[in-house]
């Protein structure tokens, strides 16, 4: 017996919610994300070129792969927002919007907004399965074999570098001569441990300090301070700009 419509349409959202951590976070493996896959039909289109699968053993096959050469990393979700349509009383469309953070630990810059659309069925029992799956990130940034996240992490990362370098933000004067070293190694992307490695101090020292310079710009964490000083450096072009 099919399930009352705003039950399934709570049942779709859920079931999209879940997917999109458990990929991401890596919570549960491939083979058991792709379980609840719709026997009768599945397609999924991811970011890449070659995303593009009409068969549930091909995504898992290419899925399966791509978890086990890490190619994505892990990425925390913020920000999400799921509306649910109902198509008929046994189909449900759950259009997905969230913020894709890499998170701090892998040394990388992302921070990335992907919209996603899942239909789900449910059969004469209620159960519910995912026929279809789209990302919409555009698979036009990357080229050869880079993947999405690595290419747009790092165009991000690039681009932010240049504009603090050409602030010279390592003569920032509120911060010690120390803080501005280890600000300058933080901007060149390297891990608490390289930090400490480079200017043979101790990754607890590293950490001490850049607790300091967020304590004075206060922000919270890396990730934050990061994003403070790509804003200052945009406003001091735009004040070159038009002044």
């Amino acid at each position: 017996m099919f399930t009352d419509q705003e039950r399934f349409k709570q049942q779709a959202m859920v079931i999209a919610r879940n997917l999109t951590h458990d990929f991401y976070e890596k919570k549960k493996s491939m083979e058991d994300i792709l379980s609840a896959a719709d026997p009768h039909g599945f397609s999924w289109i991811g970011a890449g070129k070659e995303e593009v699968f009409c068969t549930l053993n091909k995504a898992r096959i290419y899925f399966a792969e791509q978890r086990r050469e890490k190619a994505v990393p892990p990425i925390e979700i913020h920000n999400e927002v799921y509306e649910v349509q109902l198509l008929a009383h046994d189909i449900c469309l759950v259009i997905c919007e969230y913020l894709l953070n890499v998170t701090p630990e892998t040394g990388q810059v992302l921070s990335e907004w992907q919209r996603k659309t899942i239909i789900v069925r449910q059969d004469e029992e209620g159960k519910c399965f995912i026929s279809h799956i789209h990302a919409s990130n555009p698979w036009s940034l990357m080229h050869d074999e880079e993947s999405f996240p690595t290419k747009i992490g790092r165009r991000d990362f690039e681009y932010m570098t240049e504009l603090l370098q050409q602030k010279k933000f390592q003569e920032i004067r509120e911060l010690t001569k120390r803080q501005n070293q280890i600000l300058f190694h933080m901007v060149q992307g390297k891990t608490y441990p390289q930090i400490a490695l480079a200017l043979g101090i101790t990754e607890r020292t590293v950490r001490y300090h850049v607790n300091e310079i967020c304590a004075r710009y206060k922000v919270s964490g890396r990730k934050q301070l990061m994003a403070y000083l790509f804003e200052q450096v945009l406003e001091a072009k735009e004040e070159v700009k038009f002044s």
